[in-house]
């Protein structure tokens, strides 16, 4: 499924808008003495709010991660494994060139 980059990298204020308004919408059926949709509400909302906030530090911790130049880095969990390129990975590549 394709999703627009414009929509893709908003999606965590989607969810914090669409959590404030699920608490909004809670409270004002709540006053009105209906507990059912105070407690969907509110507890939607904060689930929202939460997940947002989740995928926005996901995010902050991707952008922040650089490529291992050791597995000892790696092991540290300071940067990012790359299995796709390295001097690994073509060291076999160039073995099986040979053989």
């Amino acid at each position: 499924m394709f999703i627009p980059k414009s929509i893709y990298e908003k999606a965590p204020y989607y969810w914090i808008v669409l959590g404030v308004l699920l608490i909004a919408f809670g409270v004002y059926y709540g006053r009105a003495g209906n507990q059912e949709y105070f407690l969907a509400g509110i507890g939607g909302g904060v689930f929202a709010c939460i997940w947002g906030l989740q995928v926005f530090r996901r995010r902050l911790a991707q952008e922040t991660r650089q490529p291992c130049s050791t597995y000892d880095d790696y092991l540290d969990q300071t940067c990012e494994l790359n299995l796709r390129s390295g001097p690994v990975i073509d060291r076999v590549a160039d073995r099986s060139e040979t053989d």
